[in-house]
């Protein structure tokens, strides 16, 4: 009995020596024997990165709306701010939805880009138009030239393929030829 009684005792004092250090710090030992404690401190937790958000890019360009008249194309330079190279070419088609002024008229507006994406040298610009974004003849030619020019000062785009919701289609509103796809000349 007693033995049991000791090995218990042993196991006890064992214990309450292996938990009473249990939390502190070690620190080196300084001087003639004295010990001193550092502080311990805790990490500071470092926030998850975050997604990096592209900045936005602006570039100038030259686009081009129909004077009031509607006679002839007017060439202005505007501002366009997107956030990948890749969406350049639809910012720059947006232009030439609404004029910055009332002297000029947008040729697109009423035009909605579904899609606009280069591939190969060749920008394929899928729209949908309202009804009332139909054009006389006159009008359909110089919106033809108007999208031509402004993505022809793109070097990198030799052509130009305008597709209806999706479909090659022979005219865009009934006067012109649309040729699939219109190249740079």
């Amino acid at each position: 009995m007693q033995r049991r009684i000791r090995n218990s005792a042993i196991i006890g004092l064992t214990l309450i020596v292996l938990l009473s250090g249990c939390g502190q710090a070690k620190t080196p030992a300084q001087g003639s024997g004295s010990q001193t404690q550092t502080p311990v401190t805790q990490p500071t937790p470092t926030p998850a990165p975050t997604p990096a958000v592209p900045e936005s890019k602006q570039l100038k360009i030259k686009v081009y709306y129909g004077d009031e008249n509607a006679e002839k194309l007017v060439e202005q330079e505007a501002s366009i701010t997107y956030k990948e190279d890749s969406d350049k070419y639809a910012a720059a088609l947006k232009a030439l939805t609404a004029s910055p002024d009332s002297k000029n008229l947008a040729l697109l507006k009423g035009f909605t880009f579904n899609s606009v994406a280069l591939k190969n040298g060749t920008l394929t610009v899928d729209v949908s138009m309202a009804p009332e974004s139909r054009l006389g003849s006159g009008g359909e030619a110089m919106l033809l030239e108007a999208m031509k020019k402004t993505v022809f000062q793109f070097s990198e785009i030799q052509s130009l393929d305008i597709l209806l919701d999706g479909k090659a289609v022979d005219s865009l509103m009934g006067h012109m030829d649309l040729p699939h796809p219109m190249k740079r000349g």
